[in-house]
């Protein structure tokens, strides 16, 4: 019988944790850090967790969340570790793979990659420790749901006055153009709140947490909830990563349609890229966003054809997404046929993909572009916390901010502790930039406006080097 993945929680049960590994103690053989960097390839996988080693070799093939556990092949998993299996009792997979204890470092560490304290200083894994125990010591993990029952009654209420005002003034351009603004604000904002119930923030029976992202993810916007978790666990992974064992960061593997680092083709022949169109990305920036919300429409459905074990829960799984797909659809056909003539039809279809596209990449693409990109062997001289940091900017927080980015304001936060509720994320950030300035690391955090200048600066700087 397959394990409850839904009740551990790796900081307050690091007691229980201990006590089923600590039993393993003696079993196993002493692996020192260097071996332990050895086994960092797909077909020889090793991790480690608080000081005990583990085979993910053959693991990785059946591990829920897929083959991002090789993410972390050769190095520390305890942090990555606690982020994705928060509220899961999936430490009980890990008797099976033991295979020692890991012999530390001298404990003055290695310098960080920005020259830093040690990624191996004890007093500051512990401070890392301690930010995760502050946060459950004042209950910032336990959802509101009054607060997510209002956010999805408001989002309803856009579409409600979309369509609304589609059907009064359908056979007007105003109309037509309200209705369709109003809709994209509509899969904007179901985009953020499906991205909260899919990171189990709102339930702990992750059943609930993936029928919340099939109603708001499939059926509200079009988007596959298997094809989205694939793509973005990766992403937390490796956020601005290049070259990892799983394939590094989807989100920046975007050339030659929008190049983010001259990392991304280094070793390419430079004389095969459409030169032309990257020299003028920045131009290009905004009317590729605009696409952005068809683009992954077309790839939600062609993942329809990947095989039924890709799915969170196999072949149900499938079944419930491609129906929410089709109800999506339909729907939005429906819809369209209030508008008074074809031109308004087709003015309404192609207004509201835009604006959608448009809404959520001006938020997304403010969150890791323009910040530092990693190669693998750049994570292995960093830890988890830093990795977050440094690859991720926050929004600025005010009242209209956090409304339209959704809680992706706190990119930063976020990344850290990604099944934190959205409302529990301004309190995280005031735990983290005092840990951020004892340590001397850098926290990015600048307005909407500011964030995407310095995207387009980017993209055009990169340009020009071609």
């Amino acid at each position: 019988m397959a394990p409850d993945i839904r009740r551990f929680n790796p900081d307050v049960d690091d007691a229980g944790l201990a006590d089923l590994t600590g039993r393993l103690r003696g079993h196993g053989r002493p692996v020192d850090v260097a071996e332990l960097r050895m086994h960092a390839s797909r077909g020889d996988a090793w991790i480690s967790i608080r000081g005990k080693v583990y085979d993910v070799t053959a693991f990785s093939a059946v591990h829920p969340g897929g083959d991002i556990v090789l993410t972390a092949a050769g190095k520390d998993a305890t942090d990555v570790f606690a982020a994705f299996h928060q509220n899961t009792d999936s430490y009980k997979l890990l008797p099976g793979l033991y295979v020692g204890e890991l012999v530390e470092e001298a404990k003055a560490g290695r310098p960080a990659i920005d020259g830093t304290t040690s990624v191996r200083s004890p007093e500051y894994l512990a401070d890392v420790v301690g930010m995760r125990q502050e946060l459950q010591r004042r209950r910032l993990f336990d959802s509101s749901k009054l607060y997510y029952a209002y956010k999805v009654a408001f989002n309803v209420s856009l579409l409600v006055c979309s369509v609304a005002l589609l059907r009064a003034y359908g056979s007007s351009l105003g109309g037509v153009m309200g209705s369709a603004l109003l809709l994209a604000l509509f899969w904007q904002q179901c985009g953020w709140l499906a991205h909260d119930f899919l990171h189990h923030q709102v339930f702990r029976n992750r059943a609930l947490g993936n029928a919340a992202g099939i109603l708001i993810g499939n059926i509200f916007q079009g988007f596959s909830v298997s094809w989205w978790k694939t793509k973005h666990n990766h992403h937390h992974a490796v956020p601005n990563v290049v070259d990892a064992l799983s394939g590094g960061d989807p989100d920046i593997h975007t050339t030659p349609v929008l190049l983010w680092s001259e990392k991304l083709i280094e070793g390419e022949d430079l004389g095969s890229l459409p030169r032309w169109l990257m020299r003028n990305q920045w131009f290009f920036y905004w009317p590729i966003l605009c696409m952005a919300r068809t683009s992954w429409v077309i790839q939600s459905l062609l993942f329809q054809a990947e095989p039924a074990s890709v799915y969170c829960s196999t072949q149900r799984m499938r079944i419930a997404e491609a129906i929410g797909l089709i109800m999506h659809h339909v729907g939005f056909l429906a819809l369209s046929m209030y508008t008074g003539s074809w031109p308004l039809w087709a003015l309404f279809c192609c207004l509201s993909q835009c604006l959608g596209g448009l809404l959520i990449g001006v938020v997304f693409t403010v969150g890791h572009n323009a910040m530092e990109v990693l190669t693998d062997a750049d994570v292995s001289a960093t830890d988890f916390v830093r990795l977050q940091v440094r690859t991720t900017r926050d929004v600025t927080p005010g009242l209209f901010n956090d409304w339209f980015t959704g809680g992706l304001g706190y990119q930063v936060e976020h990344h850290i502790w990604p099944t934190l509720p959205r409302h529990s994320l301004p309190a995280a950030a005031r735990i983290l930039r005092p840990f951020c300035a004892k340590y001397g690391i850098r926290y990015t955090c600048e307005g909407l406006v500011e964030g995407n200048v310095a995207v387009c600066r980017l993209l055009a700087d990169l340009g020009r080097n071609l």
